[in-house]
């Protein structure tokens, strides 16, 4: 008797590695690191992804083993809300730091950029479920060619493939993650080229 082993498809393995927490995280560590190596840049970077990123993330993946949530990319559209609402906070509370203290300004730019955009699909969620996905790699795509030049462009295939991956794993139609996308691209990005500029 053979049993065969399943093998994990890249569509999965590529919406979990560039979910949206894992990649601002990445961003907030990467992108002032490459403005300014530095020991604060790294301590910023890495502080803000803890709090803005991890915290949330690990609130979620304890209301889904609680049974509260059905999965930690919160695929209930009426979940959405309130999840985003405590992420907001968070957002809000630790941008407010990096004004006062000083903070680097992609940092405070990518916080700003990820705060409006976050309002806006707090408010179309519970209606239509934009692509939380769509929306980072858009973003991602612009803040990583504004601050790093041609070598952002590089994300695009990436990018292009989560989006897809989206779709394919049917967690999002064609449309929202289209629209995900290019919300990106016009809003949260620009809001942080406009920043950083």
């Amino acid at each position: 008797m053979s049993t065969s082993i399943v093998v994990p498809r890249w569509e999965r393995t590529a919406t979990e590695a560039f979910q949206p927490p894992v990649l601002l995280a990445a961003l907030l560590i990467a992108l002032p690191w490459g403005a300014n190596p530095s020991a604060a840049s790294l301590w910023w970077g890495i502080s803000a992804a803890l709090i803005v990123c991890g915290v949330p993330l690990a609130v979620v993946l304890m209301l889904v083993r609680r049974g509260i949530l059905t999965d930690h990319h919160v695929s209930v559209k009426e979940h959405r809300r309130p999840v985003m609402a405590g992420v907001l906070v968070l957002v809000l509370s630790y941008l407010t730091a990096a004004i006062l203290l000083q903070g680097p300004i992609e940092i405070v730019a990518l916080l700003v950029a990820t705060f409006l955009a976050g309002l806006v699909i707090a408010v179309v969620s519970p209606w239509w479920k934009i692509s939380g996905h769509g929306m980072m790699m858009g973003g991602t795509i612009v803040a990583l060619t504004t601050s790093w030049g041609v070598v952002g462009l590089l994300f695009v295939p990436v990018g292009l493939a989560v989006c897809w991956s989206r779709i394919r794993l049917q967690d999002h139609t064609g449309p929202q993650v289209i629209s995900g996308f290019i919300y990106g691209l016009a809003f949260l990005g620009s809001i942080y080229a406009w920043i950083v500029t």
